[in-house]
């Protein structure tokens, strides 16, 4: 027996059921991930196989512990992409979307060297949606340097975007996005964000003098 399906029949030990769609039966594991059912009873669990893993294997116990609850689990997964661990991009991307969504506070130095690393590639994507939500002018900064990297700038729009500071106006406003890439519908979508955050604070700050 290996150890993906060692992970299976503990999961099936520990209450799982075995997935089933269209008449056809998978694995514990497929439950966790393709239904709502939630991992976070299972994590230790799953936490224990990360290192036991590789390849599409170990993406599906990425996918499985993708739910904010499991907060344990995001120093493991940070370890993961630190190292790669022989992982494809798209694996890493897997973990990064992990980790934005876990949105582990301990993490967040770590997820902003990691967003530097232009060397992961399309695996850090997601890991720029936490930089939106840390809101230094480090985190800015970092976003900002990453608008030139083709293979995470619809990412790096979005978050910048989210991150809600009116700077970013003008750099967004200076792109040409491909009208059939992502990037372009999340250029327009945090431009309109933005010019709307900047507006209130300016309406903001009239009603204040007119109060004054």
């Amino acid at each position: 027996m290996n150890e993906y399906e060692n992970l299976n029949r503990e999961l099936s030990e520990a209450g799982v059921p075995d997935h089933v769609f269209m008449e056809q039966k998978g694995k514990p594991i497929d439950t966790l991930v393709n239904t709502k059912t939630s991992s976070h009873p299972y994590e230790d669990i799953l936490i224990e196989y990360l290192y036991k893993l590789s390849g599409s294997n170990l993406e599906m116990v990425v996918r499985a512990l993708t739910e904010k609850k499991n907060k344990k689990a995001a120093p493991y997964l940070l370890k993961i992409i630190q190292r790669r661990n022989g992982l494809s991009k798209h694996n890493l991307w897997a973990v990064g979307n992990a980790l934005y969504t876990i949105d582990n506070k301990n993490t967040y130095s770590e997820i902003m060297n990691l967003c530097r690393d232009k060397s992961l590639g399309i695996g850090r994507a997601k890991l720029f949606g936490v930089l939106s939500r840390i809101r230094t002018e480090e985190a800015f900064d970092i976003l900002v340097k990453n608008l030139s990297d083709q293979e995470v700038r619809g990412d790096v729009i979005e978050a910048l975007g989210r991150f809600g500071d009116p700077k970013a106006i003008p750099l967004l406003e200076n792109l040409t996005p491909d009208k059939e890439k992502y990037e372009f519908k999340a250029r327009n979508t945090a431009l309109k964000r933005l010019k709307e955050k900047k507006l209130g604070s300016t309406l903001g700050i009239k009603n204040r003098s007119d109060c004054a």
